[in-house]
């Protein structure tokens, strides 16, 4: 049984792995941030409320507040601008190979060979597979490019040779 894909590392592909380590490999630390973040909007709040001080000490928290909501909203699109800018040129294009054995990937003409014992997890989103190898890795292939079989069957596939159960985000 043979799968082969080819995904392009755009910044939605880029956003889709941010979301997929975060709420995954990172899920600890994600919430511990949230928390300290809550705590800081708590704290900017309570001083922008307080009418007795001045209105640029009030202008200053409430821009901290927002600025502070709009990380945590938008944290995983700046973290794939970030990784697009830090990529190398040519390495925007990957093509996987999925064998029995092992799977292989050629980004800009380098081929490697990967273990599926190194997947750490799997994760399905609406528009892609992803491979997480790590705290910081993952590789994610576009379910559109997918060659040889269904869907279905690839997740499966990986489910057997990782041992590991696919989790499903739908957004």
């Amino acid at each position: 049984m043979e799968f082969a894909c080819k995904t392009v590392y755009d910044h939605k592909t880029l956003a889709a792995m941010s979301k997929a380590l975060r709420r995954t490999m990172r899920k600890k630390t994600s919430w511990c941030e949230w928390l300290l973040f809550l705590g800081l909007v708590v704290l900017a709040l309570g001083t922008v409320m307080d009418a007795s001080q001045s209105i640029w000490r009030r202008g200053i928290y409430l821009t901290v507040v927002v600025l502070v909501l709009f990380l945590q909203w938008k944290g995983d699109y700046l973290n794939a601008f970030f990784a697009k800018r830090k990529a190398l040129p040519g390495t925007d294009v990957c093509r996987a190979r999925f064998y029995p054995e092992f799977y292989e990937t050629e980004i800009a003409g380098v081929q490697t060979q990967w273990q599926y014992t190194k997947v750490q997890a799997l994760v399905e989103t609406k528009d892609y597979i992803i491979l997480i190898l790590g705290k910081n890795q993952a590789q994610a292939y576009d379910k559109s490019g997918l060659e040889g079989r269904s869907v279905r069957e690839f997740c499966g596939f990986l489910s057997r040779k990782t041992g590991l159960h696919v989790q499903t985000f739908p957004r």
